[in-house]
């Protein structure tokens, strides 16, 4: 239905009314009555089979634009973020890894075969603790 059908309250009854009065009837009165019109049973239950497919992946296909709209947009927030002065990010990295003997040992010289972390780095380490909600946009700690 498209146009002023889709709001038409009356067809509406009208299709309540019909689904209502096909499922009152019994297999053999449903039989009986797609004989007497000349259908092929089979043929009809494939094709709502097929109406009911396609109807479910319309909705898969609508849910997946969604989840990939609000995917984007959760990126475009992050890029969007003012970033905090390289100082103070190192300072927030600093203080998680003293209360974290795991982390501290990943960002050590050694485990990083002498190279020190990297700016990317960095931000994704943060951008993991705002998403776990341990510290807010400006690198304070979220109490729980």
């Amino acid at each position: 239905m498209s146009g002023p059908e889709k709001n038409d309250p009356t067809l509406h009854q009208l299709i309540d009314e019909a689904v209502e009065d096909l499922m009152k009837l019994s297999d053999a009165e449903l039989m009986a009555e797609l004989a007497e019109e000349g259908a092929d049973p089979e043929a009809e239950a494939q094709a709502a089979r097929n109406a009911v497919a396609a109807g479910i992946a319309r909705g898969g296909r609508a849910r997946l634009v969604a989840a990939r709209t609000a995917v984007d947009r959760d990126r475009t927030a992050r890029v969007v973020r003012s970033p905090l002065p390289a100082a103070m990010r190192a300072s927030i990295l600093e203080r998680f890894a003293n209360d974290d003997a795991k982390l501290k040992s990943r960002l050590t010289m050694a485990a990083r075969n002498g190279e020190g972390i990297t700016e990317q780095e960095i931000d994704s380490i943060l951008a993991d603790l705002r998403e776990l909600g341990l510290i807010d946009d400006e690198g304070n700690p979220i109490e729980r």
